[in-house]
C-alpha cells in the first residue's frame, strides 16, 4: 500500500515540479491551428505516445530501470545520461527534461531520500550529468518498490494527462472532452506498456519529426504561454 500511495503522489499532476508550465511543442501546434478541436487532441495524444514517447521517454525510463535492476555504476549512470541527451535534439526539451528531473530529485529529496537519486542529483550539480526526469523517475519508483509495469502506466498516463490538460487550457477544449480522450486512450497506454521491453534497440530515440521542429519553433513565438 505504502508503494500505491507513493506513485499517486509522485505522479500527482499537483506534485510540484513544474511539469504544467511545459507544452512541449504543443503550443507550436495550437498556434499554427493544427490542433484546433477534440478530434485532433486526440489525435495528437495517440501520436506522441505512441510514436515519440514510447520511442524516447518511455523507453529511456526502462533502461534506467533496468540499470537500477543491475546495480548499474556511476559510469553507466553517465552514459546512459549522456545518450537521453544526445537524442533530445531541440533545446527546450532537452532543458525540460533537466529542469523537472532537478525538481523531482529535490522534492523526493525531502521525502524520502534514496542513496542512487541523491547522488544522480550531485552529479547534475557538479554538471558532471545533464539531469532526466524520465532517469529520476525511474529511480525512485524502483527503490520504492512499486512494481514496473504500475510505474510505467503511471509515467504514460502522466504524460497523456498534461497533453489533454494543456489542451482544455490552449485549444481550448471542454474538461469533459478532455477526460472522454484520457479515458479512451487506457487501452493504447495499456498496449505500449505491455510491449515496451520488447521494442527494437535500434528504435530507441526514433521520433516525430515534425513535433521536433514545433519544438524549435516554439522558441520563437511572439507569445507563448509555456516554457517548451
Amino acid at each position: 500500500m505504502n508503494a500505491l500511495l507513493t506513485l499517486l503522489q509522485i505522479n500527482d499532476s499537483a506534485f510540484p515540479i513544474g511539469s504544467f508550465t511545459q507544452s512541449y511543442g504543443l503550443e507550436t501546434y495550437v498556434s499554427k491551428g493544427i490542433v484546433n478541436d477534440s478530434k485532433a487532441v486526440k489525435v495528437y495524444s495517440e501520436t506522441m505516445l505512441q510514436h515519440n514517447f514510447y520511442y524516447n521517454d518511455a523507453a529511456f525510463f526502462m533502461l534506467a530501470w533496468k540499470m537500477c535492476e543491475g546495480n548499474a555504476t556511476k559510469v553507466k549512470v553517465q552514459e546512459l545520461d549522456e545518450l537521453i541527451t544526445a537524442y533530445k535534439a531541440p533545446f527546450e526539451i532537452r532543458d525540460a527534461s533537466k529542469k523537472l528531473g532537478i525538481r523531482f530529485l529535490k522534492v523526493t529529496e525531502n521525502l524520502k531520500p534514496v542513496p542512487r537519486c541523491t547522488k544522480y542529483l550531485q552529479a547534475i550539480k557538479k554538471g558532471e550529468v545533464h539531469g532526466h526526469y524520465a532517469m529520476a523517475f525511474a529511480m525512485y519508483a524502483h527503490a520504492s518498490k512499486i512494481p514496473l509495469k504500475d510505474a510505467l502506466h503511471a509515467f504514460y498516463y502522466n504524460t497523456l494527462n498534461g497533453i489533454v490538460t494543456n489542451c482544455a487550457k490552449l485549444v481550448p477544449i471542454s474538461q469533459m472532452d478532455a477526460q472522454k480522450i484520457l479515458y479512451n486512450l487506457h487501452g493504447l497506454i495499456d498496449q505500449l506498456v505491455e510491449t515496451q521491453e520488447q521494442m527494437p534497440e535500434e528504435m530507441l530515440g526514433s521520433c516525430c519529426i515534425a513535433q521536433d521542429i514545433r519544438c524549435m519553433q516554439h522558441e520563437k513565438l511572439y507569445t507563448r504561454i509555456y516554457i517548451s
